[in-house]
């Protein structure tokens, strides 16, 4: 396993070193953490991001597992809910000051 050190630049981005980036015909990667606490980052190949009419969303052209999908969407509407608490527990606070 080649492993290197990452950067994280002051909004949050990571930049993956050249190397990766070729290797990868990919702009998409999926970060998650495994059972042990560690960051995984994998790349998404063939999945299209696009914006269009107020509408957002993905392409799989090979297609995905259904419970792949599943999996995925469930653990980004946990974070999105994990985010919007934090943003009212912040507001909460500040309004009581």
């Amino acid at each position: 396993m080649i492993s290197t050190t990452l950067s994280l630049w002051g909004k949050g981005a990571v930049t993956l070193p050249k190397k990766w980036r070729d290797r990868f015909q990919t702009k998409n990667f999926l970060a998650e953490e495994d059972a042990g606490g560690n960051l995984v980052i994998k790349p998404l190949e063939d999945v299209v991001y696009y914006e269009k009419n107020s509408r957002i969303g993905l392409h799989f052209p090979r297609g995905m597992e259904g419970h792949e999908f599943l999996a995925r969407l469930k653990m980004a509407e946990k974070s999105l809910r994990r985010k919007e608490m934090a943003k009212r527990k912040r507001r909460t606070l500040h309004e009581s000051l």
